[in-house]
């Protein structure tokens, strides 16, 4: 650890040496001056009446993000993103956006040094990270908010290896979407976790993905351990996939440390007009419920994670989930209509079987300003055959 930090302000110090030579400078100016900017201006309302709860949840939130990036100096650019969050109207009677969306506040949630030589690139700082089994949440799924959580970070990426990608991280801090009616701020991860990634093209329409996730915990009795791969096989203009994800967390009693999940989806055009399909498969082991991984993103890692409540479902141990959707495309609006059943065991669950159902609409006006709305109704077995209902809207303007 002090070795990836001391590396990481050497690569600062090397900035600043560069500096101070005249032309540099210069150089220096104009990667600053070419440097790229973007963000988003976005406002968040949802409505939840969670286990038909007598008065329901509803927020309204406004805020976005604001990111900058150097051009490359001597191979070294550095960016940061800043984000705000404000709660304009709250009745959180349950407590149901708590973790996500029931914070007000500002965070610098990215500021890293990024440095390429040849085909490797070392990325240090707070960062946002997109793997399965470390992920910020992701635009356009459950996981969704007005804020993304992030990480302090320590990444490696090769690419030495034809059609490979490689990256070999360290994980000392996490930046939650919201804690205790604030924005997230960062705090240490546990001990630190280390992963690595690895995704590769070399066949032809095959693409694989393999993940190693190791989180150590304050108490050593609560270590966590995920492997996870993936494979899509592309036919033509549908995707064929297949998933398998492990974990083991050892602050379970011992016969439910370990958990396994399977998955398989199928994608693709239903040759009938524009309409697409998309139908998905999750079959857990009876042992333990599956660990995710870090981040909210991994709630979206599943393939039968619903486009609100995520993969929180189907990660119950011994569950088998299928969820199916149709996708219509009309003009400007883009509309998926989708219905799910996740079967478990009702003596060993407080949930039981749970059946789910919902509708999406996106609305882009162009490629800066669009609109999504989304209603997913959920009816649990238990407690009491209750139902729920959550409605969201999503009114977003990229620059």
């Amino acid at each position: 650890m002090k070795k990836v930090t001391s590396l990481s302000l050497s690569m600062a110090a090397a900035i600043t040496v560069f500096a101070t030579n005249g032309i540099a400078k210069e150089n220096l100016i104009d990667s600053f001056k070419n440097g790229k900017i973007s963000g988003e201006i976005k406002s968040v309302y949802s409505h939840s009446n969670f286990l038909e709860n007598k008065k329901s949840d509803n927020i309204t939130t406004l805020g976005g993000s604001l990111s900058y990036e150097t051009d490359s100096f001597y191979n070294f650019k550095l960016g940061a993103t800043f984000q705000t969050s404000h709660v304009l109207d709250d009745e959180n009677n349950n407590n149901v956006f708590a973790s996500d969306l029931d914070g007000s506040g500002s965070v610098l949630s990215e500021f890293y040094l990024d440095y390429k030589i040849s085909n490797t690139t070392i990325k240090a700082g707070r960062q946002f990270i997109y793997t399965p089994l470390v992920s910020s949440a992701i635009d356009g799924k459950a996981s969704e908010r007005l804020t993304k959580d992030s990480f302090q970070a320590y990444l490696i990426t090769n690419e030495d290896v034809p059609d490979t990608v490689l990256t070999a991280g360290y994980i000392d801090k996490y930046q939650a979407q919201a804690y205790d009616g604030d924005i997230g701020s960062f705090e240490d991860f546990e001990d630190g976790a280390y992963t690595i990634y690895a995704k590769n093209n070399s066949i032809e329409n095959l693409i694989l993905q393999a993940q190693y996730l190791k989180v150590n915990a304050n108490d050593n009795s609560n270590d966590r351990d995920n492997i996870y791969f993936q494979a899509d096989y592309t036919m033509g203009a549908h995707t064929f996939s297949a998933q398998y994800l492990a974990s083991t967390d050892k602050s379970r009693i011992s016969k439910e440390e370990d958990g396994e999940v399977y998955g398989l989806k199928a994608s693709g055009p239903l040759g009938i007009w524009k309409l697409g399909y998309i139908v998905s498969f999750n079959s857990s082991t009876e042992d333990g419920d599956v660990d995710l991984g870090a981040g909210t993103g991994t709630t979206d890692t599943l393939f039968t994670a619903m486009p609100v409540n995520g993969g929180g479902v189907p990660a119950r141990a011994d569950a088998d989930t299928l969820v199916g959707g149709i996708i219509i495309p009309i003009e400007q609006i883009t509309s998926v209509i989708y219905i799910g059943e996740s079967r478990k065991d009702k003596d060993e669950d407080l949930l039981g079987d749970v059946k789910a159902g919902g509708i999406m609409a996106m609305y882009s006006y162009n490629k800066n300003l669009s609109l999504k709305v989304i209603h997913e109704h959920v009816k649990t077995e238990h407690p009491l055959d209750e139902d729920t209902d959550v409605t969201r809207v999503y009114l977003s303007f990229k620059f």
